[in-house]
Formats: C-alpha cells, structure tokens, sequence
C-alpha cells in the first residue's frame, strides 16, 4: 500500500472514533444525569455507527494481514498481541477506576446499572462480559472483534485459496444478517432473545460489515467478480443499522432510524471510493490531524467512556457543558497518548513472541492443530 492509502485508514479510524467518542459524550445519556441543567450541547445520536464503521476497516486490515501472514498461527498471534495487552490494562484500570472515582448509574439508559465485580473482571479478560457485566460498555465490540478473528482462523485454515475464502465469508454474512433481522423483528425483549444468543455465539449482525471490509481489500487487489457480493453486504449492512437504531428508539423511531442508516451509508461509501482505488479528498492540516488521532483510536476507544462519563459529571457541576465536553475529550485524548506509550505499543512484540511460542507447541502436541504453527511445513523432497 501507498503512504497516501496508509494515512486514508488511519482517517477513516479518526473519524470513527470521533463519531463514538460524541455519541458516548453528547447523546448516550440523558442530560440531567451528567449534571447539565443549560446548554447541553449538539447530541450526536448517530455517532455510534462509527463502531460499525470500525467492523468494516478492521475487515480490511485483518484481511491484510492474513495475506501478510506465513500460517493461521502467525495471524493469530499478531492479531492477539494487537489486541490484548491493552485490553488486559485497560479492563483492570477502569476497575479499579470504578472503585474510587463516581460514574453515574442510569439503569433508563442501561448504563452502569449494575457495578462490575471481580468475577466480572476475570470473565471480562476472557472476552465474555456478557454472562455478566461489562467493566466498560464498549468493551462487547472488542469481543466482537476476537470472534471475528477465531472465525477468520478457522475460515482460512479450511479455505485456502483468497478468492475462495472471500466468498464464502460474504456468503456467510449474507445467511446471517436476515437470520438476525427475522429474530429481532418478530421475537420480544429480554434478557436472553433469539437475537441476543445470535449476536453472543456468531456476531451475526456484523459479519455483513466485516464482509464489506474484507471484498473492499480483494477488489483493491483487483480481483474481479466481487461486486454483486459487496452490493448485497453493503444493504445488509446498512439495514442492519437501521434495525438497531429502531430498536434504541422509543420516540421517532423511523426518522433516527434513516438519519443513522443514511450516516454509516456515507461512511461505507466513502470506504469503496477508497477501495476502488480513487482518491479521498485530503484536507491540509485537517486530514493530517485526524490520522493521527486515527493512530491512538484504539487505546482512546478502550478508556474514555468510563472516564470521560464521570469527568462529565463532575465538570457539568462548574463549567458550561460545551466547555466541559471540549476539556473532558482533550483530556480523555491525553490518557489515550499516555496508556499507548506505557501499553499498547511497548508489549505488542514480546506478547506475539510468547504467543508464536505457544501456538508452536500447542500446534506441534496436538494432533490436528498443526496449522496453528507458526512456521510453514517444508514440502518433502522429491524422490
């Protein structure tokens, strides 16, 4: 890839993050309960498409490193040294963050209703927080992420061929995402719903969106025939959206529910014009900026909403809340820089040494597991 295509990525994952980081600070609770009497500022209620915005780039990096990688083994183990290490910290910071600092409880708003403990903790650190509560709320997209990486895994070790694998993944979420749509529209609420267990065991929902990531990288490398299966993914997708943002709603429903469709639609857009290979409209000093804020979206994703949401409610006592909102995203941005330098970065290499050493012996013990190495067999000399 370009510089210039590099930057683009990194763009796109500023935006995202910035479109969630407003959502969770503007519009994801209601205004008396970050303290805001006056001048609440602007919601952003469609700002947590930038989530599924973040499925469709992570399906075209994972798909990039997939193809970058020797065997299934190396994948996983670059995947699970990005991703770990500052989950780890992150998880057991906003723990015991939540053990002294005030964070709003808001069952309306099913926010904090129920502090997490430490077995939540533990059940956190193994990317099941569902069974019980999630340290953070963001945290279930990050175990959505993983199982995308396992069913990647698996997909690859069974298809070996690229254009091969791409199909059936587009196939796959093509089954899915109506599978899902029938079960949320016609099963009710609760706990555990047809839906729920859907999202929980297959992230049905958002395999569309990981396809449209995944097609978007095989058509830049100008493999031919995809578009049918990216025209498809791309409605799903978008429909997807919309049914969750009707769901949110209990008040114009159908209105917010176009508004959010319409949003990640552009986004999505923007994402083939990218993919196709034409150019995104770079900005002087803007786009710049937000590459780099893309860099640090991980790490800022991973800690503000915790942090930020209880700044929030602190500062919404003393300042304006425009002004509350800018210092509380400055400063949430500022934990961000520091937690990537300490963690994020400074474990990433020796966490995928520890784990190549692993799934080597894991792939050399176990019989028929032996793809998790992370070297390539050599093929026997010919007699």
């Amino acid at each position: 890839m370009t510089k210039g295509r590099v930057e683009t990525i990194d763009v796109f994952r500023g935006i995202a993050i910035l479109l969630v980081v407003l959502f969770h600070f503007t519009a994801r609770l209601p205004a008396y309960s970050l303290n805001i009497t006056e001048g609440a500022p602007l919601p952003v209620f469609f700002g947590w498409v930038g989530v599924y915005f973040f499925f469709i780039i992570s399906g075209y990096c994972i798909f990039m490193t997939l193809e970058r990688s020797a065997t299934v083994g190396v994948f996983l183990a670059r995947r699970f040294s990005r991703i770990y290490p500052a989950f780890f910290a992150a998880v057991l910071l906003l723990f015991a963050f939540s053990l002294v600092a005030y964070i709003p409880s808001v069952p309306e708003a099913k926010f904090h209703v129920v502090a997490a403990g430490p077995v939540d903790v533990v059940m956190n650190l193994f990317f099941v927080g569902e069974i019980g509560e999630w340290v953070d709320g963001s945290f279930w997209s990050i175990a959505v992420e993983v199982k995308f990486y396992v069913l990647v895994a698996i997909l690859a070790g069974v298809f070996t061929d690229p254009l091969r694998f791409t199909k059936v993944f587009a196939w796959l979420g093509i089954i899915m995402a109506p599978i899902w749509a029938a079960s949320t529209l016609i099963s009710g609420s609760g706990p555990i719903t047809p839906q729920s267990m859907l999202k929980f065991l297959a992230i049905a929902p958002y395999l569309s969106f990981f396809a449209v990531g995944i097609l978007g990288r095989q058509m830049q490398n100008g493999v031919s025939g995809l578009r049918g299966l990216m025209l498809v993914n791309l409605v799903l997708s978008t429909a997807v959206v919309g049914i969750e943002a009707y769901s949110f709603e209990n008040h114009d429903g159908l209105v917010v529910a176009v508004i959010c469709a319409l949003a990640y639609l552009l986004l999505a857009l923007l994402f083939l014009r990218f993919a196709s290979g034409r150019s995104i409209p770079h900005i002087s000093g803007v786009s710049p900026a937000i590459a780099n804020v893309g860099l640090l979206s991980f790490s800022w994703y991973l800690i503000h909403e915790n942090i930020g949401i209880s700044f929030l409610a602190n500062f919404d006592r003393f300042l304006p809340a425009w002004l509350s909102l800018i210092v509380v995203m400055a400063s949430t941005f500022c934990i961000a820089i520091v937690f990537s330098n300490l963690v994020e970065h400074r474990f990433r290499k020796p966490v995928e040494k520890t784990a190549m050493a692993v799934l080597d012996w894991v792939g050399s013990k176990v019989r028929g597991l032996g793809a998790l190495r992370t070297t390539a067999p050599v093929a026997a000399p010919a007699e």
